[in-house]
């Protein structure tokens, strides 16, 4: 367990290095690592097994002589359940490692920064509830200083950083995101987002520079304040035109263009619900949708779609396989 501290120290020392080359990769590496240590300290002191054993149920050696242990992804599997935010991000990060381009890597790391940051502190949530809160490590990390993401133009900067990111990678995230289910994806054990607020009244009796407050710990009138908030950035980003968002027949429209099968409004019907990008009609709550491909219009009690929707609408169903699976699909 401690072992998995020290790795989990110098992760964050070497992404937090200003300057420094390949920080996310080293990042990505050392995390991995301190995620495997501490879910076989976990496994041992609950009495699981972190080795791989045969079927007589002796420890198996790898030609070098150590024993074999477990990799994190099955330990991962163990340890979490399906439903469990954390296990995803631990998911993501094992796939990104294995894909990351060097020359873009700090592009990449600007368009994964809120996952990054979630991959961290749902390694000090594991260590406190399965360690206690004397193993606790938030006294010894701080919050970097950063410049860009606090900037007016913070928006339009991380647009840019990601045109520069390869492809391939974009196309891989947008893969992955579209897998999950949208209670996943919204989680901020998934996706760490936060809204940073300058406080320009007196001093409380917190007098720490910055506050985390849990968004389910806001009393009604602080919940109000924050919604408002959102609602002014919202309106600040986002045009009439609803960032140039499309109605479903546009979206037939441009897909059907661009593909060799047919593609008709029943197709887009089956491919939302196939790909799971917004919930039913009739569903509670209508907001529940993968935003980078479809949000609720409350205004006009309407579902608008992206570009980046029809954009991964044309590359999958471009695969023939798929386009029948999605012919295919029936709700469960």
């Amino acid at each position: 367990m401690q072992s998995s501290k020290n790795e989990a120290r110098l992760a964050v020392d070497l992404y937090n290095r200003s300057g420094n080359e390949r920080q996310l990769e080293a990042f990505i590496v050392h995390m991995g690592m301190a995620w495997l240590k501490i879910l076989q300290a976990h496994a041992e002191k609950n009495g699981g097994d972190p080795y791989f054993r045969n079927i007589r149920g002796h420890r198996i050696r790898h030609e070098d002589g150590g024993w074999k242990f477990k990799p994190l992804h099955t330990l991962m599997n163990e340890y979490f359940l399906d439903t469990d935010p954390r296990k995803a991000n631990i998911d993501f990060f094992i796939g990104l490692r294995n894909i990351i381009e060097h020359r873009y890597e700090k592009n990449t790391a600007a368009l994964v920064a809120g996952r990054t940051q979630a991959y961290l502190l749902n390694y000090e949530k594991s260590l406190m509830e399965w360690f206690g809160q004397e193993e606790a490590m938030g006294s010894e990390l701080r919050f970097p200083l950063f410049i860009s993401s606090i900037t007016e133009d913070a928006a339009e900067a991380v647009k840019a950083v990601r045109a520069q990111v390869p492809k391939g990678i974009l196309e891989w995230v947008q893969d992955y995101d579209a897998g999950l289910e949208p209670v996943i994806s919204n989680d901020q054990q998934f996706d760490f987002r936060i809204y940073l607020i300058p406080y320009t009244g007196p001093r409380t009796e917190a007098d720490a520079v910055m506050t985390f407050v849990k968004p389910e710990e806001l009393t009604d009138d602080q919940r109000a304040v924050m919604d408002q908030v959102q609602t002014i950035i919202r309106e600040k980003k986002v045009p009439v035109a609803d960032l140039g968002s499309l109605r479903a027949g546009q979206v037939v429209e441009e897909v059907a263009r661009d593909l060799t099968n047919p593609f008709t409004m029943h197709h887009h019907t089956q491919a939302w619900k196939y790909f799971k990008v917004r919930p039913p009609t009739n569903a509670d709550n209508k907001h529940n949708t993968k935003s980078d491909f479809c949000r609720y219009n409350a205004a006009f009690e309407q579902y608008v779609y992206t570009k980046a929707w029809v954009s991964y609408l044309v590359r999958k169903l471009s695969d023939q396989s798929i386009y029948d699976a999605v012919l295919a699909f029936r709700d469960s």
